[in-house]
Formats: C-alpha cells, sequence, structure tokens
C-alpha cells in the first residue's frame, strides 16, 4: 500500500463514527458531575393566564463541547414555543451546560453521535422541570413536557414531536368559609 493510500485510509477511519461497541465503552466510562443554566429568555405575550388551547413546539440547536484534562464540558440549548396559528403566546429558551469526566478524550466523531443520543436524555429532565416551573411563574397552570422517547421514529426536523394541550382551569379542593365546628 503506498504512502498516500494508506494515510487515505486512516484520515476516513479516524473520521468514521464509533462502533456501538466503542461508543458504549465511551459513555460507560463518563460520568455527568454538574448541569447548570447557562442563560433563559421568558417572553410571556399571553397574560396572567394561560390560553386556552395552544400547542407546544420544541427546537434545538446544536450543541458545542469544550474539552478538558479528564473532563469536557457541552452546551445545549432548547426553544419552547406555545402557539395558536400564527399567534405566539409564550416562548421559553434556554441553554444548559453539563461538566461530564471523561478518562478518554471527547472527540468529533463520538459527539456527533452523544449530542443526538445522550445529551438530550440527560437535559430533558431539566428543560422539563424549568418549563413547568416557568409557567407556574407567568402565573399559568404548570405543564409537564411529554417523556422524551429516543429511538422512536418522529415526523419532525428536530426529532421532537410538538404536543397539543389544552389548558385546564385552575380548580380547588379547599372549600372556602366552612369551619369545623
Amino acid at each position: 500500500m503506498s504512502a498516500s493510500k494508506a494515510s487515505r485510509s486512516t484520515r476516513s477511519r479516524a473520521s468514521a463514527p464509533p462502533t456501538p461497541d466503542e461508543y458504549a465503552a465511551f459513555i460507560g466510562q463518563i460520568d455527568l458531575l454538574d448541569v447548570w443554566l447557562v442563560e433563559s429568555h421568558v417572553e410571556n405575550h399571553h397574560g396572567p393566564r394561560a390560553p386556552h388551547q395552544a400547542g407546544v413546539a420544541i427546537a434545538s440547536a446544536t450543541p458545542t463541547y469544550e474539552p478538558g484534562g479528564g473532563e469536557f464540558s457541552v452546551r445545549f440549548s432548547y426553544e419552547v414555543r406555545f402557539a395558536e396559528g400564527t399567534t405566539i403566546h409564550a416562548q421559553i429558551s434556554i441553554i444548559l451546560g453539563l461538566l461530564f469526566s471523561s478518562q478518554q478524550p471527547m472527540t468529533p466523531e463520538i459527539f456527533d453521535v452523544f449530542k443526538d443520543v445522550n445529551l438530550p436524555v440527560n437535559t430533558w429532565p431539566f428543560l422539563r422541570e424549568f418549563v413547568s416551573t416557568t409557567l407556574g411563574r407567568m402565573g399559568w397552570q404548570p405543564f409537564t413536557l411529554p417523556a422524551l422517547k429516543q429511538g422512536v421514529p418522529h415526523d419532525h426536523d428536530d426529532g421532537i414531536e410538538p404536543a397539543t394541550t389544552k389548558k385546564r382551569r385552575r380548580t380547588s379542593t379547599r372549600q372556602r368559609g366552612t369551619s369545623d365546628a
């Protein structure tokens, strides 16, 4: 084999995605150390009460990572939009930071798989909590985003299927003005 063929072969092997066994070995040796809120932005165009009906759409931008000695950090963002037709009732944008310990260095090839497989699974619970409590702070009834289902085909480009929700009125089970006497 000539030197140029060997160089091309090494180059194509280096940019090939990891095998399932290589990826599993990488995931097996990392640990999630920290998750933090890097940035958020909330817009409520509807007011203190939730709209009667609104669809929710969720998108995410391409995450980034930075390697470090024995660890790597990731930035991952989501945008959640509550809308009815062309009317946007509310929009929540969030950027999460994550710190992982790792004896093996993160590579672009591993990150191409990691960003689509593990990263959403690691960040989704934090997004669900943030959206629920933020809606409560807006005066809306808290809403729980649907579960993230990896490996299930979706009809949407971002891999997360929008859910339509009907907001229920707040009700109280306590009776006012009664006494036990």
